[in-house]
């Protein structure tokens, strides 16, 4: 039953709070996506680093990478261990742009709605959910453990 509940509220959730196709049209592809996401979980990196961690070649990704530092995406600067070497690092636009793509529901309208809200009715809202993913993060009951949903 709680199963059940929390996903006919959720599908109805999602569909009046996702984000829409225009918004996401205005997302990089997924290949200039991967690059980005990419370099903000690894942190700043040469270019010949790069064309490791991403196994392509270092011509190809030198293009990539001036196209993306002309879109103000990406940005170089000098290594403090090195000053020889350069990095190439996201640009506050860059970081924008991942935080960005992360969103599944528009923050927007979700802040629009919570606006009708109580704070403490909010604040309820915030906390289930909350706890509900504590459970599923840690769970002491072998069917809530994460994989493969069984029905």
């Amino acid at each position: 039953m709680f199963a059940a509940q929390v996903n006919v509220a959720y599908q109805a959730l999602y569909h009046l709070a996702a984000r829409r196709v225009a918004d996401l049209r205005e997302l990089p592809s997924v290949e200039t996506l991967a690059l980005l996401t990419h370099l903000a979980q690894s942190g700043p990196l040469t270019l010949s680093e790069m064309s490791t961690h991403l196994q392509r070649a270092l011509s190809t990704l030198s293009v990539k990478v001036a196209a993306l530092e002309e879109q103000g995406l990406l940005a170089r600067q000098t290594d403090p261990a090195d000053a020889r070497r350069s990095l190439i690092w996201l640009s506050p636009h860059g970081r924008e742009t991942v935080e960005s793509a992360r969103q599944v529901l528009c923050p927007e309208r979700l802040a629009a709605a919570g606006r009708h809200l109580p704070a403490s009715q909010r604040e309820r809202i915030v906390q289930a959910l909350e706890e509900l993913r504590l459970v599923l993060t840690h769970p002491s009951d072998p069917d809530t453990r994460g994989g493969v949903c069984h029905e």
